[in-house]
């Protein structure tokens, strides 16, 4: 238990892959402000989304639950009102909760919305009741326009349009709550939690035609040619040049929003609030950008799969180091309530990893990461499966036997080598296929018939 409550800030990112950070190893890419907050913090290199496309994993993040528990388990799908979240378990312990940017769990239309008094903007609107149990709230539901957001307040229902870029714009608004309704609370002893949920760098529209997907203001548009990018080796020759147009514009979104966050970062330096706050980074899913010749996300490939988890507090967490064990995204909200010595609600399906993160050399808590997949009730991805992420092994068992995938990372660390179909490896798949079946049964998941077809020990 800590001395004294910590504020807790989440930074959450969208689309940000593990592997497109310079502290994990990006030759292409300078992000000076996760790199430092990762020196001074730690660095989970093993953290995992559990669902990956943005509405599932994100009810994930904000319930501690899997899909099949919290009603999101397709992509369109929204968060019941009535779902108690990380914010209601905050602020039941007496903190102060806000929220700023992206929510993307309201029901969306999919399309522009235009008022009588003319404004307009894509799905901005939640719903008093269904903004997950934050007191304050700057949000809107999805915009995917970096210079046509707009948002509502607790205080303005009528929408509001962000100047600028989305991402200096969402900053700004963060920076003033940290420096005004923050600062208030903390000078009274009433420690907070706040959340800014970025969109970048997802692909979106505005800015320059020239930006394409990835709209970025001037001073970043010069960065990263595409020919001079080092592509991961898993990216066939056919999908090079695009995967090097898409990378470009992907890395040039990452360096401005990492700017941006060292902007944060230096506002609670600025305000003496840097010691007393638990500053959490994370992401909600990866980006495929062209390896295995694939764009986005949605399988279960580690490009998709892999995402960034960056925790600071000044004095209570090791700084400087490399933490290893599995992380899965429901763990995120009961790991942070336990490192606040908040209750963790015992609704909560995700593992509390805090004592594990306090005391460096704990034995690790998760032996595999459970990943869902289901129809979605758009266009792409219909192909669902089930899979589990290792230390050591990815192992995906899929409606369609073409997506089976077993990889051997020890070995083969850009997955070019799936074992789904090798004699030499039947003992390990079986093993595997155990290995799933138990992560379904201890997520209360009836195994969906394919995966209990597929998964015949006699196979």
């Amino acid at each position: 238990m800590p001395e004294r409550s910590p504020n807790v800030l989440w930074i959450v990112a969208d689309q940000l892959r593990y592997h497109a950070l310079g502290v994990s190893g990006d030759p292409n890419v300078a992000t000076p402000a996760i790199d430092a907050l990762a020196a001074e913090g730690m660095l989970c290199s093993d953290s995992y989304s559990h669902y990956p496309v943005c509405m599932p994993v994100r009810a994930g993040l904000m319930t501690g639950q899997y899909g099949h528990v919290n009603g999101v388990m397709r992509h369109g799908d929204f968060l019941d009102p009535n779902a108690r979240t990380v914010a209601h378990a905050f602020a039941e312990d007496g903190y102060r909760t806000s929220y700023v940017g992206k929510w993307h769990l309201a029901p969306e239309s999919g399309a522009a919305m235009v008022s009588p008094q003319g404004w307009a903007g894509q799905d901005f609107w939640v719903h008093p009741r269904m903004r997950g149990g934050f007191q304050d709230w700057y949000g809107f539901n999805i915009s995917n326009n970096y210079y046509e957001t707009y948002i509502t307040s607790r205080e303005k229902v009528e929408p509001v349009r962000l100047e600028g870029h989305q991402t200096d714009a969402l900053t700004e608004l963060s920076i003033d709550y940290l420096r005004g309704q923050a600062t208030v609370a903390a000078a009274a002893g009433q420690p907070w939690f706040h959340v800014i949920s970025y969109e970048s760098p997802h692909p979106g529209r505005g800015g320059a035609p020239e930006d394409g997907l990835y709209p970025v203001p001037d001073q970043y548009r010069s960065r990263h040619a595409p020919a001079d990018l080092k592509l991961r080796p898993n990216v066939p020759p056919a999908s090079q040049v695009d995967a090097r147009q898409q990378l470009a514009g992907y890395y040039r979104l990452i360096e401005h929003l990492d700017a941006a966050i060292g902007r944060l970062l230096s506002t609670l330096d600025e305000t003496g609030m840097a010691d007393d706050t638990l500053v959490v980074l994370l992401s909600d899913h990866g980006e495929m950008g062209g390896s295995h010749g694939l764009r986005n996300k949605q399988v279960p490939y580690e490009e998709s799969l892999h995402v960034p988890l960056v925790l600071r507090w000044p004095g209570r967490l090791p700084a400087g180091v490399t933490w290893d064990h599995l992380v899965s995204g429901v763990d995120i909200g009961p790991t942070t309530l336990g490192l606040c010595g908040v209750p963790v609600p015992a609704e909560m399906q995700g593992v509390d990893h805090a004592a594990a993160l306090l005391a460096p050399g704990a034995p690790p808590l998760r032996d595999a990461v459970l990943v869902q997949w289901e129809d979605t009730r758009f266009a792409f991805g219909d192909h669902p499966y089930r899979a589990v992420r290792t230390k050591r092994y990815t192992h995906v068992v899929a409606r369609d036997e073409s997506f089976c995938l077993t990889f051997d990372h020890a070995n083969d660390p850009y997955e070019l080598d799936d074992l789904s179909r090798r004699e030499e490896a039947r003992e390990l798949r079986r093993a595997l296929d155990a290995t799933l079946l138990e992560e379904l049964r201890r997520v209360g998941e009836d195994a969906p018939g394919y995966v209990s077809e597929r998964v015949d020990p006699t196979r």
